[in-house]
């Protein structure tokens, strides 16, 4: 019996499946990608894509580093004849364009001169006034604005809205009406009074919304009568506001609180009318707790690193956000 091995099958002898068990010819490629149009249609759709989104970063490229606008502003003159230092319109007159230039009606004239002080004679004489009554040889800085605030004061109330005079020894002061007493006034820059007469706060608001910020404050107000005298209604609740005759314990507890004073016109009127104050004011002082005084204390000192007794005047900024406030350091007057 033969035992010869069985040749080995080469390439040309790999076995072959039978012609009908063969699947069908592969698909070309353009015919497996494009049954329904993909290949065409995604092509397109992201080239598309690609060329808006070059596009947007063109234009926004362009926008950004785009030249500003440096043509020539036109200069046009604006009369600003009425206009404080606070920015609002002087009461005006009516009737005529200008009755005191005309000088048509005496009386009329004389009036309109009571009402409409200007802006540097009403400081100077208040300033003069003051230092009388602070009697501190000069040394406590007083803004103007503050100043002018006392002008329509008499020595009684000048000396009820300065507070209580505490010696700068350990001795008890005096206060308001020659008493003895040990409160914290003091005629030092760090003292009560003093940022009273050097601090200036400035709202941007008016009406309902003034009258909201300043109880939000905690704020009390007080209303000289006219003439101005000793007289004054005092409104303990912004919030449900009644007025009543101050009395001697009210400026016992007030006299050493931090005060600011508003005397524009406008804002007096809207504000004794939301108040329930039918008398014609002049003026209101708004009275706030020891622990607003800190804190404008703090910002004072924080704005430019100053010690109080170097500084002339700090005014201070109330802005409205997010239906509260915040009060900034607007502008600061170091001495000189």
């Amino acid at each position: 019996m033969s035992t010869a091995t069985p040749p080995k099958p080469g390439p040309d002898r790999e076995p072959k499946a039978p012609p009908d068990l063969l699947g069908p010819p592969e698909e070309e490629f353009w015919e497996s990608y494009n049954k329904r149009l993909e290949f065409p249609i995604s092509t397109v759709a992201a080239v598309l894509y690609h060329v808006i989104v070059i596009a947007v970063l063109v234009a926004a490229g362009r926008w950004l580093l785009k030249d500003p606008d440096r043509s020539a502003v036109p200069i046009t003159l604006v009369n600003l004849e009425g206009f404080d230092a606070s920015g609002m319109g002087s009461q005006g007159s009516g009737g005529e364009d200008d009755p005191l230039a005309i000088g048509s009606n005496d009386k009329l004239k004389d009036q309109l001169k009571d009402k409409l002080p200007t802006p540097d004679d009403l400081p100077d004489v208040s300033i003069a006034d003051l230092r009388k009554i602070l009697d501190d040889n000069g040394n406590t800085p007083i803004s103007k604005s503050n100043a002018g605030a006392y002008k329509f004061l008499d020595d009684k109330l000048k000396q009820k809205m300065l507070g209580s005079q505490k010696g700068a020894g350990p001795g008890s002061g005096k206060g308001y009406d020659g008493t003895s007493g040990s409160g914290p006034g003091g005629n030092g820059a760090d003292s009560t009074r003093a940022r009273t007469l050097r601090w200036v706060l400035r709202f941007r608001v008016s009406g309902d919304d003034y009258v909201a910020q300043l109880a939000a404050m905690g704020a009390v107000i007080m209303v000289p009568l006219p003439p101005e005298n000793e007289k004054c209604l005092f409104i303990a609740d912004l919030k449900n506001p009644t007025s009543r005759m101050a009395t001697d314990s009210d400026w016992s507890r007030l006299g050493n609180l931090v005060k600011f004073s508003d005397t524009r016109p406008e804002s007096v009127r809207e504000v004794c009318r939301i108040l329930g104050v039918k008398e014609n004011a002049k003026s209101f002082w708004a009275f706030f707790p020891k622990g607003f005084e800190e804190d404008l204390t703090r910002k004072e000192q924080n704005y430019r690193n100053r010690r109080a007794e170097d500084i002339e005047e700090t005014i201070f900024k109330v802005i409205t956000r997010a239906g509260g406030y915040e009060i900034v350091v607007d502008e600061q007057t170091a001495k000189r």
